[in-house]
This record gives structure tokens, sequence and C-alpha cells, in this order.
């Protein structure tokens, strides 16, 4: 029996792999071992290659979503149940502004809230990132004050940190969960036409600012997943 190295070795052949003279007056030899080791390196050839295949189809592949999806609206995904209960009813939102590369998907959009006495606005601002762990950086972003910092939450993604704004507008909710990186913001929606110093926008509760903004995004969270 030949042993394995001898089929995929080197370009050398023993004694027993040389060819026979041909003989014209003998019958031609019987040599039914040949087959085999032909049939022994094709199943080689097409195992090596199939592993090769597999190899590139998971390199191609990339990490795992988590079931995120790719090109949506996540303005149209976000009912904001809870915020719209306290800040007004929904408006007309603003078509996305996305960016789709191989390297990730984003979108961000506003949503007007209908609110008495002034208006309010969330930003919801979606990210998908389809190569790299995006884990590491945000952590570090939450940690920057010039990013505004804030207070991890729990209970949400596997990462989250609310910001509270010092109570005016601008409290935000940013989420990390595996590849998806998903963020709702609130203010007042304030114009201001006139002479001295603009009007100061309406205080808002953090607390109740917070439980909103949780329960938006878990709604959100599940809704581009569909």
């Amino acid at each position: 029996m030949i042993s394995e190295p001898e089929l995929v070795g080197g370009t050398e052949f023993p004694d027993a792999l040389e060819p026979v003279p041909f003989e014209p007056s003998g019958p031609r030899p019987h040599r039914p071992w040949l087959w085999a080791v032909g049939g022994a390196v094709a199943a080689s050839a097409v195992w090596g290659a199939g592993l090769v295949a597999y190899e590139k189809h998971g390199e191609d592949r990339g990490p795992d979503l988590g079931g995120y999806r790719l090109g949506v609206d996540p303005c149209d995904r976000a009912k904001l149940a809870g915020l719209a209960s306290a800040f007004g009813s929904r408006g007309e939102t603003t078509n996305p502004i996305t960016v789709e590369q191989p390297a990730l998907f984003r979108a961000q959009c506003m949503v007007p809230l209908e609110g008495k006495p002034v208006p309010y606005e969330v930003s919801v601002t979606y990210t998908l990132h389809r190569v790299t762990d995006p884990g590491p950086e945000f952590e570090a972003l939450m940690n920057d004050p010039l990013e505004g910092g804030g207070d991890r939450v729990s209970g949400v993604g596997e990462t989250a940190w609310f910001s509270d704004g010092g109570g005016f507008g601008g409290m935000k909710l940013r989420v990390l969960d595996g590849q998806a990186e998903i963020e709702l913001s609130v203010s007042a929606s304030l114009s201001y036409e006139g002479t001295g110093p603009p009007p100061e926008p309406p205080r808002l509760d953090p607390a109740a600012t917070r439980t909103y903004l949780v329960e938006d995004m878990q709604a959100l969270m599940a809704a581009l997943k569909k």
C-alpha cells in the first residue's frame, strides 16, 4: 500500500511507478493500482479546491450582523411611541442621509414632534459596521468629554450611554449592539427672529426622557431586524 506522502510529495516517483517498457509480443501488464493512485490524487485535488472555496466564502461573509438589516430607513422604523406621548405627535420625517460602503452602512434622519408650547425634533442615526469591531471605539468615545460623556445604561443592547445635555435640549441615548450602533436624541426645535438674546429652551426632565428613549430604542432595535 502506498502511503500518503508518496501520493502528494515531490516530483520524483519510486521505481515501482516507473513505466514498464512496451512489449509487442506479450499482453499489456494489468496494473489496477495506478487507477487507485490517480483517483486518490484527483480526490485530493477536489477536496483542496473545496477547502479553498469554503475559506474564501468565510472571508467574504464578514462578521455576523446579528439580524440587523442593510439599506433601511431608520426613521420609518422608529415609531417613537414613548417620546411622542411626552413631546407631541409625529410629523413628517425627512429622507435619510445614507452612506453605503463595503465597510459600513449609515443612515441619519429627523423626526419632528409637534409639541406644545414648542415643537421638538428627534434625530435618528443607524450605523451598521460590516467589517471591523466597533466596540473599542464606542467605549472610547463615550468616555470622551468632547462627545458629551454620560451615564451607562443597562438593559438595552450590549453597551449603552445616556447624556442629559445639562437638562436642556440634546438629550441622547447611544447604543452598541454587536455590529450595530444606534443613536436617538431629542431636543427642542426653536426658531428665533428678532433682537436681543434668544429665548431659553424648556428644561426637560432627564429621568423621564431617559425612560422614553430606552423604550423607543428597544422598539427600534427590533424593527431594524425585520
